[in-house]
């Protein structure tokens, strides 16, 4: 199953808007949730794990682009792909990475917290199309335009349930 089939939300609000909607307006949906009964306690509790995994993997990558003294090295990085795989990895490749390690390393709780996403349901193709039709959610909108392709026109406003509440 690709990432791309899931919905993303990025707080528990949108997955309770979401399914509140879904309760009220189109029940079959409820089906294709992972998880219809989670609590605002095990967002909370899913976000905190992800934050200190991120942060654990943030360090441990440090270690392979930090020199002995705390610097930051891009040679050092290529010395350890040569060590522990044989990869002669690329200078702007290296670049690359360490820049991207550096700024995982140097996130904050808060900033890893804002980028906690949770899937929460995966749809076939024709609950997408009856969604773009009847749903107002902004979560569900945003899904829609970016993952599946779909643009919402004027006409499809026409027919959301729900949406005085949206």
């Amino acid at each position: 199953m690709a990432a791309i089939d899931k919905m993303y939300v990025h707080s528990y609000y949108e997955y309770d808007d979401l399914r509140r909607w879904a309760i009220a307006y189109y029940p079959e949906l409820l089906f294709y949730f992972y998880d219809i009964a989670m609590t605002p306690q095990q967002w909370e509790s899913n976000c905190k794990s992800y934050i200190k995994r991120q942060m654990a993997i943030a360090k441990r990558d440090a270690t392979k682009a930090m020199t002995s003294d705390g610097m930051w090295s891009v040679e050092q990085l290529i010395k350890h792909y040569k060590e522990s795989a044989g990869y002669d990895c690329p200078i702007e490749q290296a670049k690359e990475e360490v820049d991207a390690i550096y700024n995982d390393y140097y996130k904050t709780e808060y900033e890893w917290e804002d980028s906690y996403t949770c899937p929460i349901m995966n749809t076939p193709f024709e609950v997408d199309k009856k969604l773009l039709w009847i749903c107002p959610v902004p979560c569900v909108r945003k899904y829609l335009e970016e993952h599946c392709g779909y643009k919402t026109k004027w006409y499809h406003k026409l027919f959301w349930k729900g949406k005085k509440h949206f």
